[in-house]
């Protein structure tokens, strides 16, 4: 039996009607749900600048607020699967609302703390990380059930797109605030809108009808038991890997020239390449993804990082080369979530989803302890090199997943 269940184009599943973005937004419930877990995800995308910000301006200092900052990703980053579970066995309102409520208030407590008092701190940031909630891995979750096979692979492509979008603009609304009202102001704000969000995407009747399943984490190793989410888990890793890398490389690159605001031009372009990239995936007619166009893609990814390991000294030269790996960046994780989508135990598809989002994570913050040292020792070329090594590597890694997948299993007779 063939393991290819993304036919390739020519596959008679051509013969549905085109999928495609208009498509996708056309489905009942999805434009509300796309938008409220967007506002649900902007403490994802803020609240590290904003830690950092407001740390430092109560007297911290830079190296005190990083570890704040990146106490705070790291949580995040281990809480997902495991609230993922908890969605998964509770339901949609229960969790996600009460895990929001209690990241705000544990960032709230962040904006007005001392920071000198240090295990307050800690612990402060610590379980607003851990209890941010899994809207990315419900809101796949509810694609994965309600959104008709045909229109998945746009539809998980427009959400990575435009979770792409919100971490160029949550940035600029925490720059904005800060400078209109304080960094513990923008915490606040950016706290109170990720419970909006989060309450108004569970408003949603697809939301409130989602079935939890209570049986489905009985097993304590739960969707790792799956080979495909093993396979796709370690890909995203070294993409991870290649993220986290990439924005030292950037901020080297800015340091040499002397101009600091370049690093966030270089992201910004980044950013707009991985929105661009989905949004045009997302027009594809095909109604699945072959093998070979995941391949392509992660192929796009991993070869787009050479022209910045030149590092050239011209701002739109670089901007340019930051876009290109851009682009193929929202289609390559649309395809991914898809694909495990289709083969995930209905009965933990939320925590599923929570370890790819893990695993992009945790590859983020490797990227980034591995290319500080580096851009130290060598600049930003070392950096963009991890970047690009980390990419290829992961090309490799999908290959190998892919080839083992297509392996026919022997079946070999045991001796009387």
């Amino acid at each position: 039996m063939s393991t290819n269940l993304w036919p390739e184009k020519g596959d008679p599943i051509q013969a549905d009607p085109p999928a495609g973005l208009r498509a996708v937004l056309a489905v009942p419930h999805v434009p509300h749900l796309l938008l409220t877990s967007l506002i649900g995800r902007l403490p994802v995308a803020s609240a590290p600048l904003a830690i950092l910000l407001c740390v430092v301006a109560g007297g911290g200092g830079y190296l005190w607020a990083s570890v704040v900052a990146g106490l705070y990703g790291l949580a995040a980053t281990i809480g997902q699967p495991l609230l993922g579970r908890l969605v998964d066995r509770q339901g949609h309102r229960f969790a996600l609302v009460a895990a929001a409520l209690t990241s705000a208030v544990a960032m709230i407590s962040l904006a007005v703390l001392d920071p000198h008092q240090r295990l307050l701190t800690v612990m402060a940031a610590v379980a607003a990380g851990f209890a941010t909630p899994p809207l990315e891995g419900a809101l796949r979750a509810l694609w994965s059930d309600t959104v008709p096979q045909r229109l998945q692979p746009a539809a998980f492509s427009l959400d990575v797109a435009a979770q792409s979008l919100l971490f160029a603009l949550g940035p600029l609304l925490v720059s904005a605030t800060v400078s209109l009202s304080g960094p513990g102001t923008a915490l606040t704000l950016i706290a109170a809108l990720g419970v909006a969000g989060t309450w108004a995407m569970t408003t949603s009747r697809l939301s409130r009808t989602w079935q939890a399943c209570p049986a489905g984490a009985a097993n304590w190793s739960g969707p790792l038991r799956s080979r495909e989410l093993r396979g796709m888990a370690a890909v995203l890793l070294l993409v991870g890997v290649a993220l986290g890398a990439q924005g030292v490389a950037g901020t080297a690159w800015a340091d040499r020239l002397g101009v600091r605001t370049s690093a966030g031009v270089l992201l910004g372009a980044f950013s707009a390449g991985s929105c661009l990239g989905g949004l045009v995936f997302s027009r594809r007619r095909e109604s699945r993804i072959g093998e070979r166009t995941l391949v392509g893609l992660a192929g796009g990814f991993a070869l787009g990082w050479a022209p910045l390991v030149a590092a050239p000294s011209s701002l739109g030269l670089m901007a340019l080369f930051a876009l290109v790996p851009g682009l193929f960046l929202s289609p390559l994780l649309g395809t991914v979530f898809e694909r495990v989508g289709r083969c995930a135990d209905p009965a933990c598809l939320t925590e599923t989803f929570s370890w790819l989002v893990a695993a992009v994570g945790i590859g983020g913050a490797i990227g980034t302890a591995l290319a500080g040292p580096l851009a130290d020792r060598h600049g930003a070329f070392a950096s963009y090199a991890l970047a690009l090594l980390a990419a290829v590597s992961g090309l490799a890694r999908l290959a190998l997943h892919l080839a083992g997948a297509a392996r026919p299993v022997r079946n070999v007779a045991r001796p009387a």
